[in-house]
Order: structure tokens, then sequence, then C-alpha cells
């Protein structure tokens, strides 16, 4: 295998400098397409580290790491954890990819690319949101996690209040309103917070958003200099993780065992952060709860060194075995430094695309001051209907009906798992949410999935979830699926890794 020396004097690259017209990081992938098309970079050889590579140019190393997705994304190099980014074994046809002809078969044209004008667009070039081009079949299909039972909610009961609120009695709903929120919606969800997760706020510390995801940039914008180290379960929501990457942090990874956070690995890895993003009710992926020693430590770490602690209460309401416990948020010393966000997509349907924060008070004017800048405010129709929806009760009623069902499906998965995966997956016992990670006996993930997929079966690998190297895995979702469904599943996954010869 060649090394980093011979892959420099290979490319023969210049210092850092690009001919006219071209920006850096267009040259360096043309250089480095170049140097795989003309064999001087051979097939399954590594690249040099994106740090060494930018040290040695003299670039940003966001340069080498967009020019690196760039030959990633288009079938030039291939990327594996633990393995670094390679060049492909088989490289794609670069004139129809890259150059395409004019009509008239004249001279070629190179395509036009934005240039990367600043860092944070530099940043997000490197970045594809997670799950985003995962390719899942149309329906509902086992066992792709993340998802509720659409097929279970109200929908005729919501559409009655849809129509409620189109009447002429009540057009307000049509104009805008303060950038917070409806003021019913957030005194109901105020009211709710203090009934279902023990979190006394007012109305007016609640600030409505589209989605949890805008509420964490936000997070990061306003609380967070580039440059500044956050905290970050590890394994977490990859999608927190990329942007808190985009946003220029320095993201610690903080290990996460059966107690949740290792709050100590983090104060020791960076004591001075800014900012913690914690799921401690149920954590994503791994479902543990963060133990009542490590809130007290992480809240005393919050208040001692002046950081913020993001809990993302994102399907807590789920609890099989007991009431769902109480949001750290609920804890006394909480009010100042816990920022509680909190969606509706799980709870409702994913398109309703509301959200919330529940806010320290110092915050909620600087935070009000920036959706009003940059989104104005969510859909206010959707507000009001659901504003109605908690108010005659309804929420309520259905999220006490689905933990019903979901427990009842939690069971169906763990029985055929116990009848079908017997020394090829572990299911661990589900305590509450609408999926559940386990973990692979058998086998690569890459190759499992790959098989389990062809007996048309969805599942997400745990892989993304985690930023070092870890064992395989998958995670399962239950909660959309009839029993049924759930035990025929099963049974295919059992075929599709018996039958490819996984057990060898």
């Amino acid at each position: 295998m060649p090394s980093d020396a011979t892959l420099f004097g290979a490319i023969a690259l210049p210092s850092g400098r690009s001919t006219a017209g071209v920006n850096l990081q267009e040259w360096l992938y043309l250089e480095l397409r170049e140097a795989m098309l003309a064999g001087r970079l051979a097939a399954g050889s590594k690249l040099p580290g994106s740090r060494t590579l930018a040290a040695r140019l003299g670039v940003a190393r966001g340069t080498v790491q967009a020019a690196y997705q760039q030959l990633l994304s288009e079938g030039y190099a291939v990327s594996r954890t633990g393995s670094g980014t390679r060049v492909c074994l088989e490289l794609p046809d670069a004139k129809q990819r890259v150059f395409p002809r004019q009509r008239g078969g004249g001279a070629q044209i190179p395509v036009r690319r934005i240039p990367p004008s600043t860092e944070w667009l530099e940043r997000l070039q490197t970045a594809t949101p997670a799950f985003a081009r995962r390719k899942v079949a149309p329906g509902l299909r086992p066992f792709f996690p993340m998802r509720s039972d659409v097929r279970s909610f109200p929908i005729d009961l919501w559409r009655k209040l849809h129509i409620q609120q189109m009447r002429s009695s009540k057009l307000e709903a049509l104009l805008d309103y303060d950038a917070a929120g409806l003021p019913s919606l957030r005194h109901a969800i105020a009211d709710y917070l203090g009934c279902a997760r023990g979190v006394h706020i007012t109305a007016d510390q609640i600030v409505v958003l589209s989605s949890v995801q805008q509420g964490i940039d936000l997070c990061l914008r306003l609380l967070v200099p580039p440059g500044e180290s956050v905290w970050m379960e590890d394994p977490g929501y990859p999608g927190v993780r990329q942007l808190m990457a985009v946003a220029g942090c320095e993201v610690v990874g903080v290990p996460v065992d059966q107690q949740g956070m290792r709050v100590e690995d983090g104060i020791q890895a960076a004591p001075k952060a800014k900012l913690a993003y914690v799921t401690p009710s149920r954590q994503m992926p791994t479902g543990h709860e963060l133990s009542p020693a490590r809130r007290l430590a992480l809240l005393r770490w919050a208040s001692a060194s002046g950081a913020y602690i993001i809990e993302d209460d994102y399907d807590s309401e789920y609890r099989f075995i007991a009431k769902p416990i109480p949001a750290l948020r609920a804890m006394a010393g909480a009010d100042e430094s816990v920022i509680l966000a909190g969606t509706f997509s799980k709870l409702l349907f994913p398109s309703a695309r509301l959200a919330y924060l529940a806010l320290p008070t110092h915050l909620v004017d600087v935070f009000t001051r920036a959706v009003a800048l940059t989104s104005r405010h969510p859909n206010s129709l959707s507000q009001a209907v659901l504003a109605a929806f908690f108010d005659q009760g309804h929420f309520e009623r259905h999220v006490r009906r689905m933990r019903k069902r979901y427990s009842l499906r939690a069971e169906a998965l763990n029985c055929a798992a116990q009848a079908h995966w017997q020394g090829l997956i572990e299911v661990p016992e589900i305590r509450a949410g609408l999926d559940i990670a386990c973990s692979l006996l058998v086998g690569s993930e890459s190759e499992a999935g790959r098989r389990i997929e062809e007996a048309n079966v969805d599942v997400l690998p745990l892989s993304p979830f985690f930023q070092a190297p870890v064992s395989a895995g998958f995670l399962l979702g239950f909660a959309p699926y009839e029993e049924r469904s759930l035990f025929e599943a099963a049974l295919a996954v059992r075929k599709a890794l018996q039958n490819h010869r996984l057990l060898l």
C-alpha cells in the first residue's frame, strides 16, 4: 500500500495554488481525479488524511474535505470507518460525469460548481444530512425506525378541528402571530409539560418551532462561538452531530453506557465546553436513561462552567414499564441552564412540523428575535388546530391509547426475536420509545443489511450513530407495524441471514 509520501509524489500537486478562475476546492478535486484516471493513484490506494494534505498544501482542511466529498459522491473514492478514504477499484466515466459535451459535438465545457464563499458553506458541503438520501420502500415496512403509526392517528377528528378553525369567526388563525408561537398553544404546551414531564414553566418561556433540528441550530448559533467545544453523546443522533460540525464547533464525543452519558468523561475531555446535548429520558439510540447521579453531575458542571444543556425529549412519553420519568429540566437548579426541546412529529405525525423549546427566562427574548428574523413563525393554522387538540383532551387520550398499542408491539417484537433470531440478532428489553438498538451477532453490518434489504425488510445500521468504530447492529422500529407483520419480517430476516452463510 503506498504511503502518504508516495501519494504526494504521485499526485505532484503544487503548493496550494489553483489556476485562474478555478477555486481551491475545484482545483484539488480535478488534480486528484486526474491522478486516479491516469493511474498515478492506484485503485484501492489510500488517500492522505485531510488534515495532513491540508497542511502540506497550505489550504483549509475544509477545502480538502469538500474535494474528498465530491470524489466520494461521484464514485471515484470510497470511505469506510477505520480504513480512511481510498480510490475506488472501478472508476466511473469521468467524461460523462464531469465534462459533458455540447450538443453539436464541440469543445467540452466544465460543469460550473458553487464556489465555497464562506467557511460555513465549506463545512456544509462535507455534510450529507443524516438519512436524507437513504432509500426506503414506500409505505410502512418493518423494521424501519423513528416512525409513529400514522394509520392510528384520529385523522377525521383532526380534519374536523381544522375545518372549525376555518370558520368566519376564527379567521384570525390565517394571520401572522407572535414569532414565539400562538399564545393558546404555548399555554397548552406549558400545562402539558407540568403534568406529563414535571416541568413547571410559564407559557412565556415556550417558543414554537418547525422542528427540534431548527431549535438546536438556533442554540448553536446563539450560544456557541465558532471553534468552541460542545459535548455530544456517543453514540448519538447523527443529525445533531452534523449541525454541530457545520456550525464550526469542536464536537467532543462523550461515551454512553447503561447509565447514560458518562459525564465525568466529558469533564475530563472538555471541561470548558459551552454546551452539552443529551437525551436523558431515553438515550438515542441505546434507550438507556441518564442515572440520577449523572443528572446531578451534569447540572453541577453546567452551573459551575456557565454552559448550557440541550435536553432532547423526543419520544419519552411512550414508556411501557412505568410512568414517564420527570425531565432533566424539572430538577432543582435546571432553570438557568437547561433548554428542553420537544417535538410533535413522533406524537402526532411527521408532517405536522411543530416542535418547541422550553427556555430559561433570560434566553426568551433573544431566541424570539432570532426566530422572527430567520423564519417568522411556524404555520399558525396548524398551531391553532393543535391547541384545540390539546384543549379538548384529544392529545392526552391519543398518547394514552398509542402507549398501550406500542407496548403490545414491543412485546411482539421481543417474542419474534426469541422465536427467530437466537444467535443472530440480540434484542434487549424494550422499555420505551418507538424503536430499539439491537446487536448483530453474525457477519458484518453492511453485508447483513444488504441481505436483509433483499428480503424486503428495512433496517437502519447503528454505525452512523457512532463517532468511533463499534460492534455491528441495527436500530429496529416496531411502533407502526402490526404484530403479524413483525413476526413475518422477523422470519424473513432469519432466512436472509442463514441462507447466505453469514453464520460462517
